[in-house]
């Protein structure tokens, strides 16, 4: 017989917990509605460039409503985890890291974000 099974993580994940301020940001992001589908939304951390390669470093305030078919790889072809955020951009037309900075520019007015 072989050693237990530990299904803890190993290490803990990298970056900071979000803040409150972030985690409201994130409710009133999520309450918009899927960027594509108006539906339930999940949120979606954007790390990449619609034009280019390259990612970016994830932050809890760069953040965009996704439904679950168009996040996780697990529920379809046509999500930004299978395409990639320029793939996202060419399949659907939509600039997630434009949104996300529209959002978060958003939020700051509203007070949510510092």
């Amino acid at each position: 017989m072989g050693a237990p099974v530990n299904h803890k993580r190993m290490k803990p994940k990298a970056g900071a917990e979000p803040t409150a301020a972030e985690r409201r940001h994130w409710d009133r992001v999520r309450a918009l509605g899927c960027l594509i589908s108006g539906g339930p939304a999940t949120i979606h951390h954007v790390t990449g460039y619609a034009d280019r390669m390259g990612r970016i470093s994830r932050s809890h305030r760069i953040v965009v409503p996704l439904a679950v078919e168009f996040h996780q790889h697990d529920y379809g072809d046509k999500c930004v985890e299978k395409l990639s955020h320029q793939g996202f951009y060419r399949e659907h037309g939509i600039d997630l890291l434009k949104e996300a900075k529209r959002l978060e520019y958003e939020s700051m007015e509203m007070g949510i974000l510092p």
